[in-house]
């Protein structure tokens, strides 16, 4: 048996050699179909199957899930898992974490970002990693609050920020303007418990006030904790289910203002945080279902040639037939040679991926913590991709290996059929696999239009301010410890120098970046209005900013004022509301209505509106108007914010720099960036979703080409002596160039047709992805039924061209 395979083998190889320009475009072909779909999977596995390094025994680790009566995740409050990590019997262990971005300062170097995480003192233990250098927490460094400024650094950070120091071990390093004793190093390719986002320091969690800035969250009311346990010995994570959810109902018995209705939910442990685990597994199901589509066009691309090419292979094949060779050998030499052809595609399909995965890596979108993500090509992709190899193999090769492996004997053998006028069964199948793969191909570049065309219409949205020409900077003073006298007097000065630098027509600071992915919202009440159900108050956006706020981004004040140098401390408080905001709480003639209402927020005396801005977008671009409120930053301090300078001159922001430098020099820079490119954050899905169902559209375009131009190819290879038979009796050359595109273009047409139904039914599903623009939009679709119409031409005529340059003498000599 092993003997016959090596023989099939050989022999599929001096074939495959034998035919260089059919090999090739069958590869290549190959190549973008699976290495397409290894760069899918590749991702999937990197954010959903590969276990995190450097833990011990992933699979006994749970996530365990804070939950609301709408089965939404949440997170938890320190108490909280204190009370669920003494009173549970199923876990040998519950730690707790939580994020928080931090400035980090070492012997006096220049201040940098870094992704810090507080974690239980347990943390390390549960998990089963151990340091390379030093330590990490003792239980007594985790129960009293801001007594113990002890770190642990990641194997990363000590290498490239303390250069390998193998003494770093008790000196100190600055965390948001703390000092803190670093006591280990964690191990080399430990990178935490959440995937993307690899932690550069971890502290206890009760250094919580000095390592994340916004007063003391160790309370009942502050939720911000994860948690995650490991299952005991025999332990199932039903068990911990069931205990776990008694322990959160005593809970809200005990606490009904903080806990009620507030349930656990325990999943296996994973790298994707619960609340965007179910939008990213349904995400990644639709990208493998689009390379799928991709796949399929290459697989079809392929099957024809097969077909193809075993038509002018018939007279070999009778030959073997003849000499006694059963159906099964010949079916099983020639899924062989497709076997062996769809694993090189495979291989090539592997460097394809390499090249494709570390191009998406380069893709981080901006965000308040660095992202790193690891899409490496590992065992599972390998064994993904030679699966896929050979079942496509097999499965696209047993069709043409079935069709070629009984051919008319005694015909073949006296004619060798290259002459053959007509369909036969296997030019249909051939044809049905031309217009699949031209349906398909529109499909998807249909559904790429309609993203571009989304993606133009989006830059034409009316956002309400004008980013242009304003960059931005960001900072937060909590990381330095200022208070409030001090960080008010840091802004004055800020404020003060960068208005003299040449070039700068304006500035102001914002507490928030409109369409940047962040927003903050405060409970409001106006006399007239009953908030909503079960709720004390209205849950509105706001904005913190300083009286030059208005003219920097350019947002119109329709009616009353914006804010000036009245709008002090200790002076009547003041806001500026939005269009939407004055229409719905205070109904009137026009907007003016709103000016001199009140609205009081929670916790403070009543606030009256002296103005009203235009609307604006504020979460995403496709957003019904919002109400949005203004507050002024001399009545309403905050220690984070962002400075916008609008200038059209060169090397302002250096100077910028240098100021803020000057005022304090180990203040770290945030959100370094223009405001166009800030607000651009809310249109990263649909680029996302154009660049991607794109690319595959294009090769899916690819691929139909080449299909048609194989099929047509090959047709006029076997119509070699029909074509000198029409030519002797008189056709002329525009007539067979006519009968040789008209075939490819009516599989084409065919294909269009159907694929233009197929889009048009599954257009549904792409609305609420769409700016302006309809998903059934007539200019898309016919514009990509043309653009495939016309490379369908082109993968018709070269071949035809090549047909009527036929001297009818030599080809009715053929063969």
């Amino acid at each position: 048996m092993m003997n016959t395979l090596w023989q099939d083998i050989r022999y599929a190889v001096r074939m495959l050699l034998k035919s260089p320009g059919f090999t090739l475009v069958a590869i290549l072909s190959l190549a973008i179909g699976i290495g397409a779909n290894t760069t899918i999977f590749s991702i999937v596995n990197g954010l959903l199957l590969r276990p995190l390094p450097g833990i011990i025994g992933p699979q006994q680790l749970v996530d365990v899930h804070a939950t609301d009566k709408h089965s939404s995740y949440h997170t938890f409050s320190y108490p909280d898992y204190e009370y669920f990590r003494d009173q549970n019997k199923t876990l040998d262990g519950l730690l707790a974490f939580g994020a928080a971005p931090m400035s980090l300062n070492a012997a006096g170097a220049q201040p940098e970002r870094a992704v810090g995480m507080l974690v239980s003192g347990n943390y390390f233990d549960v998990l089963g990693v151990r340091p390379a250098q030093g330590r990490f927490f003792a239980p007594e460094e985790d129960r009293t609050p801001g007594t113990h400024p002890v770190a642990v650094v990641s194997h990363a950070m000590w290498r490239q920020r303390f250069a390998s120091d193998a003494a770093l071990v008790g000196k100190t390093v600055t965390l948001n303007g703390h000092t803190f004793t670093i006591i280990g190093v964690a191990p080399e390719g430990f990178r935490g418990t959440w995937v993307g986002l690899t932690p550069d320091v971890w502290v206890p969690l009760m250094m919580q006030r000095e390592a994340r800035p916004g007063g003391d969250q160790l309370g009942r009311n502050a939720r911000w904790l994860q948690l995650s346990g490991r299952l005991k010995d025999g332990a199932t994570i039903q068990q911990a289910q069931s205990e776990l959810s008694t322990l959160a109902a005593q809970l809200a018995q005990q606490f009904p203002d903080s806990n009620a209705e507030q349930g656990v939910d325990v999943q296996p442990a994973s790298a994707v945080p619960g609340a965007v685990r179910g939008a990213l597994v349904g995400f990644m199901a639709l990208l493998m279902g689009l390379v799928a589509l991709v796949l399929l066009i290459a697989c079809a691309n392929v099957a024809g040639l097969f077909l193809a090419r075993a038509s002018a292979r018939r007279k070999e094949i009778a030959i073997r037939a003849a000499l006694g060779a059963s159906r099964g050998r010949i079916v099983r030499q020639l899924l062989t040679e497709n076997v062996l052809l769809f694993f090189l595609g495979g291989a090539l399909g592997v460097g394809v991926a390499f090249w494709a995965t570390e191009l998406l890596q380069a893709f981080k979108p901006t965000a308040e913590m660095p992202i790193s993500l690891d899409f490496g090509v590992d065992y599972r992709v390998l064994i993904f991709t030679l699966l896929v190899s050979l079942v496509t193999g097999i499965l696209f090769g047993l069709a043409p290996a079935l069709a070629a492996s009984k051919p008319d004997v005694v015909p073949a053998l006296k004619a060798g059929m290259p002459g053959s006028v007509g369909l036969s069964h296997k030019s249909r199948t051939r044809n049905l696999f031309v217009v699949a793969q031209v349906a398909v191909s529109l499909v998807l570049l249909v559904a790429a239009g309609l993203f571009l065309r989304s993606l133009q219409n989006a830059g034409a949205i009316d956002i309400g301010f004008q980013p242009e020409n304003v960059q931005l900077v960001s900072f937060d003073l909590r990381t330095q410890g200022y208070d409030e006298a001090k960080g008010r007097e840091f802004y004055r000065q800020l404020v003060e120098r960068a208005a003299a630098i040449p070039g700068v027509e304006a500035l102001s600071l914002a507490s928030m970046i409109p369409l940047n992915g962040n927003t903050r919202m405060e409970g409001i009440n106006v006399t007239g209005f009953e908030p909503p159900e079960g709720r004390s108050a209205f849950q509105i956006d706001v904005n913190t900013v300083d009286a030059g706020y208005f003219k920097t981004v350019r947002l119109a004040v329709v009616r009353g004022r914006g804010f000036d140098e009245t709008d002090r401390e200790g002076s009547p408080r003041v806001c500026v509301v939005n269009e939407t905001m004055a229409r719905r709480f205070f109904p009137g003639a026009d907007t003016s209505s709103a000016i001199g209402k009140y609205v009081t927020f929670s916790g403070t005396t009543q606030t009256e509106v002296v103005g009203v801005v235009k609307d604006g977008k504020y979460g995403t671009l496709g957003e019904d108007p919002l109400p949005y409120i203004f507050k002024p930053l001399a009545q309403n301090y905050s220690g984070e914010m962002t400075l916008h300078i609008r200038t059209r001159a060169a090397g302002v922001f250096a100077a910028v720099r240098s100021e803020v430098a000057a005022l304090d020099r180990d203040l770290p820079l945030l959100n370094v960036m223009p405001m166009t490119e800030a607000v651009g954050f809310s249109l990263i899905p649909l680029r996302l979703a154009a660049s991607v169902v794109g690319t595959l559209g294009t090769l899916g375009l690819l691929l139909a080409g080449i299909g048609i131009f194989g099929v047509v190819n090959y047709s006029v290879a076997n119509r070699t002596r029909e074509i000198g038979i029409r030519m002797a009796l008189g056709a002329r050359r525009s007539d067979v160039l006519r009968l040789i595109v008209r075939q490819g273009m009516t599989l084409a047409l065919v294909g269009v047709a159907l694929g233009l139904a197929i889009a048009f039914a599954l257009s549904r599903l792409l609305v609420s992805l769409l700016y302006g623009i309809s998903a059934t939009d007539p200019v898309t679709f016919a514009g990509i039924a043309l653009l495939l119409a016309a490379v369908a031409f082109l993968a018709s005529y070269i071949p035809a061209r090549r047909a009527t340059k036929v001297d009818p003498m030599v080809a009715l000599r053929y063969e």
